[in-house]
């Protein structure tokens, strides 16, 4: 009777453990949430959408949250799933007049298919050191890169059930 308790226990807590291992599916890519308000050359030219929901994948795992790419952006029934979309991505300035690039992304997060969370974070850059010699997409794949690291910060302290302060009042901040 004792080994078939121990048994019992061990493969309850396997499937615990298991269930806790299950990786964060991830939106394969940030789709923009208003395709014609971002300008057609960042449209053709860049991959912000599929470098947001990569860099946020990466970010995730190097902090320790294991995430994988989701098969469609179908909100699944059971799981963790992170849905990832662009709200605005602005392109303005040059090399050589000095860039302005802003980008937008809203993160909600589902368990068992219903939102428990979600958070909106925007990111401007003006190119930083060197500016002059990176490309518009250069920048705005910074912006995106910064955005996943709040990404990641926000959703830790979610995952682990923590209050965070209400994302509304904090002014965006400038990553140079």
């Amino acid at each position: 009777m004792t080994r078939l308790r121990t048994l019992l226990l061990l493969v309850s807590f396997a499937s615990a453990t298991s269930a806790l291992a299950d990786p964060l599916l991830v939106s394969r890519t940030a789709a923009y949430a208003y395709p014609d308000g971002v300008s057609a050359n960042v449209k053709a030219e860049c991959v912000l959408p599929t470098h947001q929901a990569e860099a946020v994948r990466l970010r995730l795992s190097a902090i320790g949250i294991p995430a994988t790419a989701a098969e469609s952006d179908e909100i699944p029934a059971t799981g963790r799933f992170l849905s990832l979309r662009i709200e605005g991505a602005l392109s303005g300035g040059n090399a050589f007049i000095g860039h302005s690039k802003q980008v937008t992304t809203t993160a909600r997060l589902f368990q068992d298919g219903v939102e428990v969370a979600h958070f909106t974070a925007t990111r401007s850059s003006m190119g930083g050191v060197g500016a002059g010699f990176k490309g518009s997409c250069s920048v705005l794949n910074r912006c995106a890169n910064t955005l996943a690291s709040d990404f990641g910060t926000w959703l830790s302290g979610e995952l682990d059930k923590t209050t965070l302060p209400d994302p509304t009042l904090t002014p965006p901040r400038h990553v140079s």
